[in-house]
């Protein structure tokens, strides 16, 4: 690692200035014959002559940065005086290896730094020129301040000091870098929407839109700037501030970028809302990332699903809560995020429940949410709204839960459990319990789970729900494992049991039991207040195993279909059960019977729908005849195929995918069939619901429930049963458009 600075002009000051006003640079520091003047302290510089792979410098000599990880230190220059609009400097080294912390150039004025760059290029040894706008500090005294600080550690592992090269450190009247730190442009508000050109492949930068010198962000929110091709914009509601200047800032943007010169302003977001693989009957967000649903509530006749929302961008990150409202479940409305990211930290999962006897003071029939606060470390916090769950005020006296021992401590699950409020917190490797009265002060009641269900990854998103069965209470506790899948990655496993109001207390039953025994559904919970007493379900559909590479384009993520739970028994125990909610039934279009087959080994249906968009439902019933396997599968005209196999004899049913369309955007995704158990029974009525990029098979009238995407790059229109060794019966088959 090398650093070269540059000799002290021997210019005097009047000279220096007569110099800069004629349009002329001058050299602040050049030390090509050592160190002179500079400051040295610690060890890691030495000087050297020379390094023939580096490109870009200035000169023949250089102070280098000693190889050795173990040496760190600084070199700082002597006074002078910014007479200059801009220092200009060469530097190299590895892109970003400061991360606002490793090694790094500084300007320092009044002993503080008030300008720090670290490597920008691509090429590591290669030279590029870093410009800093002074303007504001002329006729200050400064100094110059190269630092490589020492390794530091990071969730068990040593990371590097970072490395940097510097060279010709300059002041005078022109910018001569196409590198801004921050990239400043003010526009008009003359549309709905400021749109950022943005890019997955993009370059990370922080993003703030200033109107009357407030961010209206909130905080600074990290963004992918799209740099050689933009892949969607990153839509900012400027709606209300029509007519007004709005400044936008971004850091480190080049002029080359393709984010540079093309912000603007629009009525409308070019973001495509019927890109190829957006759901037709599922929710996902119109433009940003998702993952758990959060804060589920029924309030006023409207069902409010909140979420874990990225509204700058399609990864995961700036986690906020996202709002859409629902008359039916199926067709949704976004509305404005409703909680974002504070001094506390990024606002992470939670629930929300309807104060009807105002126990926390916020008013009757308040909505308060409780989520956790993920900064510096996770706490659990409040918001209340008062006009019916479409706009949140933070409790000013968060966080209302804090445990610093504990790393892990999240995803609190509230609902009311006799006189008190119940909270289910995900802790590691269990889930505890506390109570309150007011949905601030919060006690201590127990904790669950040592010793019982899967523990082979973090232990999340718990809910505590309470059936009926058989004229008694029985409870369901939740609990959400990433990674731990017996597929890879995410899952969500459940217990049945008896609950107190302080303990609960699992059967004996043969954990693990999963809520979906697909590869994609997780991290779902149930909604407050459901009217009727009933038990609705969401969940996320995905898998954090790929879910970020995923071929969307606009939106990355949805949720599953609504569903009703309930307890039933599978012949040797009590199951939970999982139903497509009624309201999902209300979204069928017409429907046909199709025909079915009596002691065959093959039938197929060549086209599912005339018309197809890609969402549809079959309904049909498999009878075995022998002890062979059964497959039935979906197909397009370009032979992607995805296929279901069941295994009576053996108890099992598996998802190949492997053959279903795009599959390459991650390793892990098609590898190996998704395999598992399956209630063994006479016949199988299945229930098996498709929309573009999702299916849903439900089996024997909750039996069973198996969530796994697809992305076929043309919709499948072909349906098709067959075995190879028995023979078997399909019938009862009818299929429904959804929409």
């Amino acid at each position: 690692m090398i650093v070269q600075i540059l000799k002290r002009s021997s210019l005097a000051a009047l000279s220096l200035a007569a110099f800069i006003s004629c349009g002329h640079s001058s050299v602040i520091e050049d030390f090509e014959n050592g160190i002179g003047s500079w400051n040295k302290e610690g060890e890691a510089f030495k000087v050297s002559s020379g390094d023939n792979n580096v490109t870009g410098y200035s000169g023949s000599s250089f102070l280098t940065v000693d190889e050795d990880e173990s040496l760190s230190g600084s070199i700082t220059s002597g006074p002078f005086t910014i007479k200059g609009k801009f220092i200009n400097m060469l530097l190299a080294g590895p892109k970003g290896s400061g991360f606002g912390r490793g090694a790094a150039a500084s300007l320092i004025v009044d002993g503080n730094a008030v300008r720090t760059s670290s490597p920008i290029g691509d090429d590591p040894k290669k030279f590029e020129w870093v410009s800093w706008d002074v303007e504001e500090f002329g006729g200050k005294e400064a100094s110059i301040k190269v630092e490589v600080p020492p390794a530091r550690s990071f969730a068990g592992r040593t990371l590097p000091r970072g490395s940097i090269m510097v060279d010709r450190i300059e002041q005078g009247p022109k910018r001569l870098s196409s590198f801004y730190d921050e990239y400043s442009l003010t526009l008009k508000a003359d549309g709905k929407y400021l749109l950022i050109p943005a890019s997955d492949k993009g370059t990370n930068s922080r993003l703030s839109v200033e109107v009357d010198g407030e961010n209206i962000l909130g905080n600074a929110q990290s963004v992918r700037a799209a740099t050689s091709e933009i892949g969607y914009y990153i839509p900012v509601n400027i709606g209300k501030y029509s007519g007004k200047p709005v400044t936008v800032k971004l850091t480190g943007i080049k002029t080359s970028d393709a984010v540079y010169g093309n912000i603007k302003t629009s009525d409308e977001t070019p973001n495509s809302p019927t890109e190829q693989y957006r759901p037709l009957v599922h929710f996902s967000p119109s433009f940003g990332w998702t993952n758990d649903p959060n804060g589920m509530v029924y309030v006023d006749g409207k069902w409010h699903l909140s979420l874990q929302y990225n509204p700058y961008g399609t990864t995961h990150g700036n986690m906020h809560w996202g709002l859409s409202v629902s008359d039916d479940l199926i067709h949704w409305t976004d509305k404005n995020p409703v909680i974002a990211p504070d001094e506390l930290g990024s606002i992470f999962s939670g629930s929300a429940v309807v104060d009807h006897d105002n126990t926390a003071g916020f008013g009757k029939d308040a909505v308060v949410a409780i989520y956790t606060s993920a900064g510096a470390g996770q706490r659990q916090s409040i918001a209340y709204s008062t006009d019916g769950g479409y706009t949140f005020t933070k409790y000013s006296g968060n966080p209302v839960l804090s445990d610093p021992d504990q790393r892990d401590f999240r995803d609190p699950k509230v609902n009311r459990i006799g006189d008190q409020w119940v909270m289910a917190l995900a802790c590691g490797q269990v889930i505890r319990f506390y109570g309150s009265k007011d949905l601030k002060e919060w006690t201590f009641l127990s904790d669950f789970g040592t010793g019982l269900g899967s523990h082979d990854g973090v232990w999340e998103c718990p809910d505590l729900l309470k059936f009926n069965y058989q004229g008694k209470d029985k409870w369901v506790l939740f609990v959400s494992i990433n990674p731990g899948s017996p597929h890879g990655g995410s899952i969500t496993q459940y217990f049945i049991g008896d609950f107190d109001g302080k303990r609960f207390k699992a059967d004996n039953l043969p954990y693990p039991l999963w809520v979906d025994s697909g590869a994609d559904n997780y991290a779902g919970v149930t909604y407050a207040d459901a009217p009727g007493g009933r038990t609705v379900f969401m969940g996320w559909m995905s898998n954090w195993a790929y879910t970020g590479s995923t071929p969307t384009t606009f939106f990355r993520n949805c949720m599953t279909l609504p569903r009703d739970l309930s307890l039933k028994s599978d012949g040797r125990h009590l199951i939970l059960a999982s139903v497509p909610s009624p309201e999902v039934d209300a979204a069928r279009s017409g429907g046909r019977d199709v025909d079915g087959v009596s002691s065959s080994k093959s039938m197929d249906i060549s086209e599912i729908l005339p018309s197809n968009k890609g969402a549809y439902e079959i309904d049909f019933t498999i009878v075995p005849e022998g002890k062979g396997n059964i497959s039935f599968s979906l197909s397009n005209g370009k032979g992607e195929t995805a296929i279901w196999e069941l295994d009576p004899a053996g108890g099992k049913i598996s998802f190949d995918r492997s053959r279903s369309g795009i599959t390459d955007f991650s390793p892990s995704f098609a590898a190996k069939p998704v395999t598992t158990a399956l209630p063994t029974r006479k016949e199988y009525k299945c229930r098996l619901f498709v929309d573009r990029l999702s299916t849903e098979l439900f089996v024997n009238d909750g039996d069973f429930v198996f969530t796994n995407c697809v992305f076929p790059t043309e919709v499948y229109n072909t349906f098709g049963v067959k075995s190879a060794d028995s023979q078997f019966s399909v019938k009862d088959i009818k299929i429904y458009e959804l929409k």
